[in-house]
């Protein structure tokens, strides 16, 4: 008769409370694949702020666009004189010499600076009012369209470019109105579509 004492034991060792622990190598979790389409990810869209939103209505004031297009040709009128006018006034040379075979009167330097100088002023005022009113009569007939045809497209361009070159042509007759007409309308249709590139 078998006792109790008498079972057979377990083949593998018990590990007693003082022997170290076993440890595991770091091996990182595994994710599970993912399958089908990549997660698009979204970009947070941001509010204008008080600021920009007054910006934004000035610039949309066709007043404020006729006038700021304006002075902005009129300073562009002025660099343009500058240049123009320095290289019409220096065109002499220092010698006095205004071309091959033609004399002038001798001239110093200080003379030469001063009628470049006095030619550069009355080119500047010049193209500035040619440039600051193309500018303003441009920008201001662009916004008036746009406001009223509803819309954001190439035709604003020709058509304001279109009124601006017959308005300052039509000093000059009917067939140069017609000419200004068509020319600065497709050369603004053309700028246009330049800029709108990517």
């Amino acid at each position: 008769m078998s006792s109790h004492d008498d079972a057979p034991s377990s083949s593998s060792p018990v590990p007693s409370a003082d022997a170290p622990a076993q440890q595991l190598p770091d091996t990182p979790p595994q994710k599970p694949a993912v399958k089908g389409k990549p997660k698009k990810e979204y970009r947070q869209i941001q509010m204008p702020s008080a600021e920009q939103i007054v910006q934004e209505d000035m610039m949309n004031n066709c007043g404020i666009r006729t006038v700021m297009s304006g002075v902005m040709g009129m300073g562009l009128g002025v660099l343009f004189g500058v240049v123009m006018g320095t290289m019409d006034a220096g065109g002499a040379g220092l010698d006095g010499n205004l071309a091959p075979g033609v004399e002038a009167p001798k001239q110093t330097t200080r003379q030469v600076f001063r009628q470049m100088l006095l030619t550069a002023r009355s080119r500047s005022w010049t193209y500035a009012k040619g440039f600051g009113a193309v500018g303003a009569l441009f920008a201001g007939s662009e916004c008036v369209i746009e406001k009223t045809r509803a819309k954001h497209d190439i035709y604003n361009s020709m058509y304001a470019g279109c009124f601006a070159g017959g308005t300052l042509a039509a000093s000059a007759g009917p067939k140069a109105a017609c000419a200004g007409c068509l020319t600065f309308g497709a050369f603004s249709a053309i700028i246009d579509k330049f800029l709108e590139q990517p």
